[in-house]
């Protein structure tokens, strides 16, 4: 154990600089204040791992060492012009009220689902079928031989590691790797509890900012934090715990966009597109729902969906065109899209993977289902938690319907990844179904300005009447 105690040293330092790079960035991001810290850490921490995925690509292409030359580059154009532009509204902080027995236990649940999912993640290295064959695969590619072959695209024997993925997460581990000084996927374990934290950080900062008391977003977070089906040894190396970030950093920022509760929200947008679209191809998917989730709001938001479009698509449209650039077009290995052109074929594959779903379902995944629509059902008509179950919802539908396009048919789909992608959407949907209790659950703040219970009440779910220039 000392032995890994000394390896996972320098794999911590890097996290540790990287979000501290990330801070600074996060400067342009998020409004200032004591309520916005949790999600400016959250967005920071999103910023300095993405700062450490592109520098791996920029060294490559200007021909320099990987490392902390090209980090610190990107950290220097990255933190100097966010300085700059810093946000200058500031969040109104609600008065300090001190702790209450069931925030006391929420905060308890917290740690226990924070240290348990460590203890998952870093007992033994990353072992899970998608580390070993894609990410880490690609990833240890990249940190060997310090550039990107051709083969990894045009190889058929290599066909097993999905040439057609993103390289977001590659890249991420090989400049952790190279960061480090070394190669080591036990001690770069680490990286999947800190995206955990980075999670709920966000999830309890973004519910306390849109009006929701201390013990309620503490809640939802607890209740995220013990989420065993995206929290556990398996999901470690693989994206989905990546992509569950993205997407409620993807969600919660098109929520503010529409709703314009701060000039910056356009900028967290931005990233959250473009995290999205590189980590896994759905991430593409959940931008163009996105997009339709802005059209659907441009009906009562006058100028909204041209503007969180451009946010929206551009970004995401960029990476795709990167990945197009750097190994050419290449078709999804797993699905035949032909079905299309035989509905009277489709159908029974779709009804095929439906009833695959159905039958896979355990008891308790069944009383987890009933809670959920139990809670949906009890919360109250929120703009912001609507968009979120709907873009939640959107995935849901996508992972039900792709099987029938498996080239390997439904079940084998449904089976293998059916559960594990629908998992990824536990902090989408935890955000949304929390939003809907925050008029049930008053906060019992308030201050001069009428923030708080008042606040909430007179529009549940809406931004808060608590930003102000500075």
């Amino acid at each position: 154990m000392s032995g890994f105690a000394a390896s996972l040293g320098p794999v911590a330092a890097v996290l540790a600089v990287a979000a501290a790079a990330g801070w600074g960035v996060a400067a342009a991001l998020v409004p200032r204040g004591r309520t916005a810290r949790p999600e400016r850490f959250a967005w920071g921490l999103a910023a300095g791992l993405a700062v450490v995925a592109l520098s791996v690509p920029f060294a490559f292409t200007l021909r320099l060492p990987p490392g902390w030359l090209p980090f610190l580059l990107i950290c220097a154009l990255a933190v100097l012009p966010a300085r700059l532009l810093a946000a200058r509204e500031t969040v109104a902080d609600p008065p300090q009220r001190p702790p209450d027995a069931a925030g006391a236990v929420f905060t308890a649940a917290l740690v226990a689902g924070l240290l348990a999912y460590a203890l998952r993640a870093l007992t033994e290295p990353m072992w899970a079928n998608d580390y070993l064959a894609i990410w880490g695969f690609k990833g240890k590619t990249f940190f060997a031989e310090g550039a990107v072959p051709q083969r990894l695209f045009q190889w058929p024997s290599l066909s097993f590691s999905h040439p057609e993925y993103p390289l977001g997460l590659p890249f991420l581990y090989a400049g952790i790797a190279y960061l480090a000084g070394r190669w080591d996927d036990h001690a770069m374990a680490l990286l999947f509890p800190v995206l955990q934290a980075g999670t709920l950080l966000l999830l309890f900062g973004w519910l306390r900012r849109r009006g929701a008391g201390r013990t309620l977003a503490l809640g939802a977070a607890a209740l995220l934090s013990l989420f065993e089906p995206l929290y556990r040894g398996f999901t470690t190396g693989m994206a989905e715990v990546p992509i569950s970030f993205a997407l409620v950093l993807l969600g919660t920022s098109l929520c503010d966009r529409i709703d314009r509760t701060d000039r910056s929200a356009s900028r967290r947008l931005v990233l959250a597109s473009v995290l999205c679209a590189a980590t896994k191809n759905e991430g593409l998917f959940f931008v163009a729902a996105g997009l339709i989730v802005a059209a659907i709001s441009a009906f009562s938001r006058r100028g909204v969906f041209a503007r969180a479009a451009a946010f929206l698509a551009l970004p995401a449209a960029l990476v795709a065109a990167a990945h197009r650039l750097l190994r050419g077009s290449l078709p999804l290995s797993d699905f035949d899209f032909s079905w299309l052109r035989r509905p009277g074929e489709l159908l029974p594959r779709i009804g095929e993977s439906v009833a695959a779903v159905l039958e896979n379902v355990s008891p308790l995944g069944w009383v987890g289902l009933a809670a959920l629509a139990l809670m949906i059902a009890a919360g109250r008509p929120s703009p912001p938690g609507t968009r979120l179950i709907a873009l939640a919802a959107c995935g849901v539908a996508a992972y039900l319907l792709l099987p029938a396009f498996a080239v390997r048919g439904p079940a084998w789909l449904v089976q293998t990844a059916f559960f594990r992608t629908t998992a990824a959407l536990a902090p989408l949907l935890a955000a949304g179904v929390t939003a809907r209790l925050i008029p049930l659950w008053p906060s019992g703040e308030s201050s001069e300005s009428g923030e708080g219970r008042g606040a909430s009440a007179r529009s549940p779910g809406a931004p808060r009447p608590s930003t102000r220039a500075s």
